[in-house]
């Protein structure tokens, strides 16, 4: 069954604990694209160690699932202590722990040549299917065919692939400020294009959440929403085409553009729950002035009170939100245990939208054809 949704998700415990916890139903429309993050400063152990345990608690949240692989926060030519390219070491470890993991093509990195290598080994080790990242520079390459063309072509060769075997990612990167209408005009042209070429499986992908909760929420102790860009230009592009072959794609409840590692003394607690079209994001206050654990249990109850909330049922992260905004629970999470609860209901609300848009589509298409 081919995926519905693409979440572009790092490779990190918060987004293990959201997929684990996701039912098969689920589970079974949405193929992640995993972004291996590069170990922080305060990592003490070694490259090698540092893949090999991401891949071991990766297995245990999607073993027997399809996901793709990414290295984009490692030099293209980077190799753990061995000597094994990183991307390479990451597909075996994956793959012994029973991940069906699949490689991601850097368009963009591909000219490093230990990088191009390390696709090729994979390519007949580990690969079924790719899915080719093209990033902003490869949408404008497109106006010139020939250069464009030419390097689709050499990766191809290289790798084998094609139509049939090769994911197109249009990655948009960081939309938080970007307008619906010129990031719609980008995409059209680049599906157009890619559909010209033979290509069907076209994920359009891209991120509205800002990177620090106080660019979406001005005021500590204040709630606000954000639109998602990407949705919206999917949404556009789906009642302009009723393609589903146009996958849609984001980055979950993360900032594509975002730093790891950065620890703020004033970090604010805050929940970013996905609805229709936007993300609520409820902002707490600094750490300073109250515990963050304090701070998301009140915040878990302004949630649940809100007009917003789509009840426990509606997935485990919800259903953990009603349990830490318990007065009688203990519970209160850290910073990686909300990324995976607010990450769960991410997943579950798209699934919902993409699916509520797509029966709307065909309720009007029905109508158009009596």
């Amino acid at each position: 069954m081919s995926p519905v949704y693409i979440p572009i998700l790092k490779a990190k415990t918060g987004e293990f604990s959201a997929l684990q916890n996701l039912p098969a139903h689920v589970a079974g429309r949405i193929v992640p694209l995993l972004d291996l993050p590069y170990p922080d400063s305060k990592y003490e152990g070694t490259l090698q160690d540092y893949v090999t345990k991401t891949a071991r608690n990766c297995g245990t949240a999607w073993s027997g699932k399809e996901a793709f692989i990414d290295i984009t926060k490692w030099r293209p030519n980077a190799r753990v202590e061995s000597g094994v390219h990183v991307l390479e070491h990451a597909l075996t470890r994956l793959t012994s722990n029973g991940v069906l993991v699949r490689p991601v093509v850097g368009y963009d990195r591909w000219d490093d040549v230990e990088y191009s290598q390390a696709l090729r080994s994979a390519s007949v080790t580990h690969a079924r299917e790719f899915c080719l990242r093209l990033d902003l520079e490869a949408i404008e390459d497109m106006g010139d065919p020939d250069y464009f063309e030419e390097r689709l072509e050499e990766i191809s060769s290289a790798l084998g692939l094609g139509p049939t075997n090769c994911y197109i990612l249009i990655d948009f990167g960081d939309l938080t400020k970007a307008s619906v209408p010129e990031v719609l005009e980008k995409a059209d042209f680049a599906v157009d294009y890619l559909k010209q070429l033979g290509y069907r499986q076209i994920v359009v992908a891209g991120g509205s959440m800002p990177a620090f909760v106080n660019e979406a929420v001005d005021e500590p102790d204040h709630v606000g929403t954000v639109h998602r860009i990407e949705m919206l230009v999917w949404k556009a592009m789906q009642r302009a085409r009723n393609d589903a072959g146009i996958i849609y794609g984001d980055y979950g409840i993360r900032n594509p553009a975002a730093m790891d590692g950065i620890i703020s003394k004033h970090n604010n607690g805050k929940i970013r729950y996905t609805i229709a079209n936007q993300f609520f994001i409820l902002r707490g206050r600094s750490k300073q002035l109250e515990r963050l654990g304090l701070q998301q249990k009140a915040l878990s109850r302004l949630l649940a009170a809100s007009a917003h909330y789509m009840g426990p049922t509606f997935s485990w992260g919800d259903r953990t939100v009603t349990v830490a905004g318990d007065p009688e629970s203990a519970y209160m999470g850290g910073p990686a245990q909300w990324i995976g609860i607010d990450s769960n209901h991410h997943i579950h609300a798209v699934l919902a939208e993409i699916f509520e848009h797509q029966t709307q589509i065909a309720a009007v298409a029905s109508r158009t054809d009596v």
